[in-house]
């Protein structure tokens, strides 16, 4: 097994690359999968706690939340505006990059 059937979300829902879906964002139509690549937190799961185990479109997908490795999470705006309240230091460093 790999990462196209990664069992099923918080919702019951099957995750994974193999898995056609709609963004998660209310009103967005927008055809996407449940990989990796649309995973708010670039995880399924929480993502280490900067993540809501939704899917999403990459226009309402925000590079923030740093992963401590240098890279960025991509996030939704929720988990973005969290990110930002619980680590307004970090925040502010990374809008001055």
């Amino acid at each position: 097994m790999g990462w196209s059937d990664c069992g099923t979300d918080i919702d019951g829902r099957p995750i994974g690359y193999a898995f056609a879906a709609t963004c998660d964002e209310p009103g967005c139509e927008e055809i996407i999968d449940r990989g990796l690549s649309y995973a708010c937190g670039n995880m399924h799961g929480d993502g280490d706690g900067y993540g809501c185990e939704k899917y999403f479109c990459p226009a309402h997908l925000r590079g923030s939340a740093p992963d401590g490795g240098g890279r960025m999470r991509f996030v939704c705006t929720p988990c973005e505006a969290q990110w930002r309240w619980e680590c307004p230091d970090e925040a502010e460093a990374y809008d001055n990059e």
